[in-house]
């Protein structure tokens, strides 16, 4: 197997606020991926971790939690860790958890604050306006030491409290102070798909109606929703992964970078800008349910909440108008596997076969040629998802 590259990172001090500390993706995701910047001293000694949640806990009771969920931290990075108490629906505690990120500015006037709502979508503007009311963002809109604002997906429930969400945001944040994350960004197979289309303008081209059948995105699960039921019955699969992990994925091998004014966060929009409207995709999409699922904890009685899609759709425009794209996803599936797969047209003389990127569980490159054989390009892992994004 040939190794693709690696990246590194240049140590800086942060202060990094989040809310939504003791949910199951901070326990389990974003604490090991602060804990490992720490260990590879992208974060210097300087920087903090603040948890946020309801409870009416301390530092140490914090600490004790993340023990008590098997969460994979070190002591270490525990002694970076504390803990504020905020209840979001009653607005206590958004006063006290800012003069404390104040505090720890005054040592360090440079130090970048980061605030992560990692909340289900019918709290985040309610969190983000606690925030601004208690003076986090005052006066710091345009300014290269302003606070960021990460946001974790589902970025609103739907498009009218997305466009709702978006339009509050702007009013007192600068666009490049809001970062909406989806961590499959982060994955060192999409990053390397991102490095291709810039090292090899010749792949860029070769992705073409002329040249591509079919282009199929999957992310396929073999288990169920573990015990996210109460929140996991409110959104279902295409909000959880489909709008978010399955068009990125699309998007990073479809968008072309064409000019040094381009940046991937353009072309990418830009790029799901062409996929076609919904009225034409709603006939050729299907969803489901695996068996057992209302019996979930946490799932309402007669829940028709999806667990798996499928989705039929093209582009409206550019090099691969018209070509087949199948989206989909799904939980309690034979098999777990993310992965953007590439069949290319018969009739074309010197293409291979299919051309599929691996995600997950393997980082890898595969082309299969029409004589049967198949040449695999390995993708070295650099860290956890959350650790690149």
């Amino acid at each position: 197997m040939t190794p693709l590259k690696t990246s590194k990172t240049t140590p800086n001090s942060t202060i990094f606020v989040l809310f939504g500390a003791t949910g199951d993706l901070a326990v389990k995701k974003i604490f090991p991926a602060l804990d490992g910047l720490f260990q590879e001293k992208a974060l210097d000694e300087n920087s903090h971790i603040i948890a946020v949640s309801r409870r009416d806990w301390n530092d140490a009771d914090f600490h004790a939690f993340l023990k008590e969920k098997k969460s994979p931290v070190t002591e270490n990075f525990l002694t970076h860790v504390s803990y504020a108490n905020v209840d979001i629906e009653k607005g206590n505690g958004f006063s006290e958890l800012v003069s404390r990120v104040e505090k720890l500015q005054k040592d360090n006037p440079e130090i970048q604050v980061i605030y992560y709502t990692s909340l289900a979508p019918a709290h985040q503007k309610e969190a983000i306006h606690g925030l601004r009311r208690a003076g986090a963002f005052h006066k710091t809109k345009g300014k290269t030491s302003a606070p960021k604002l990460l946001l974790e997906k589902p970025f609103g429930s739907d498009l009218a409290t997305a466009k709702d969400l978006d339009v509050y945001l702007k009013s007192f944040l600068s666009e490049n102070q809001i970062h909406r994350i989806d961590h499959y960004l982060g994955k060192d197979t999409v990053q390397a798909i991102m490095d291709i289309h810039e090292g090899t303008p010749e792949f860029s081209h070769l992705l073409s109606f002329e040249t591509v059948s079919s282009i199929r995105v999957r992310m396929f699960e073999e288990k169920g929703i573990d015990d996210r039921g109460a929140s996991y019955d409110g959104v279902g699969a295409f909000r959880d992964v489909g709008q978010n992990h399955v068009l990125e994925m699309l998007a990073v091998l479809v968008a072309h970078v064409v000019s040094e004014k381009d940046t991937w966060r353009t072309v990418r929009a830009k790029a799901l800008e062409y996929l076609a409207p919904p009225t034409k995709t709603c006939e050729l999409s299907r969803r489901g349910q695996y068996v057992g699922y209302h019996t979930e904890k946490g799932v309402q009685a007669g829940s028709e909440t999806e667990t798996a899609f499928e989705v039929i759709t093209t582009l409206s425009a550019g090099a691969l108008k018209g070509t087949p794209i199948i989206l989909e996803a799904g939980k309690k599936m034979s098999v777990s596997e993310s992965l953007i797969e590439i069949i290319f047209k018969e009739d074309v003389p010197d293409l291979p076969l299919k051309m599929t990127f691996c995600v997950q569980p393997k980082q890898e490159i595969s082309i299969e040629y029409r004589d049967g054989t198949i040449d695999t390009f390995e993708i070295p892992k650099t860290r956890d998802a959350y650790g690149n994004i």
